[in-house]
């Protein structure tokens, strides 16, 4: 019998195994060096991104991100538009060996609003 779970099983599962960071923390982590990933969509990127984090949507996230990081000990911290991409993305990063990752549970819009700075149109 083959064992099924729901989107929301697997979110919380997720959430579990790698931990979840609320908006400050997240602040914190960036202001101490981490490396904030916006697993989003590519039309969410353009409406709008966290100055300096890495875009690598949820999709694609297993092919490109030895591109982007090469230290598997970096402190990394995903983030999406309701916590949700992301603590799987986490759980992805910590499957692939990057001891660091986290999730944000805070989506881009509580980002913003703790004060982590919106990139202009050409960053």
């Amino acid at each position: 019998m083959q064992v099924t779970y729901s989107e929301n099983e697997l979110v919380r599962t997720a959430k579990g195994q790698v931990g979840t960071l609320d908006a400050k923390e997240v602040k914190q982590a960036v202001e101490q060096g981490a490396i904030l990933i916006d697993v989003r969509e590519p039309d969410e990127w353009t409406s709008g991104h966290i100055r300096d984090a890495l875009h690598i949507p949820r999709g694609m996230l297993e092919f490109k991100i030895e591109d982007e990081v090469d230290d598997k000990d970096a402190r990394l911290v995903t983030y999406c538009a309701a916590g949700s991409r992301s603590a799987l993305a986490a759980a992805t990063l910590k499957t692939m060996g990057y001891v660091g990752a986290i999730s944000s549970d805070a989506g881009f819009n509580d980002l913003v609003k703790v004060g982590l700075p919106i990139a202009d149109d050409n960053e």
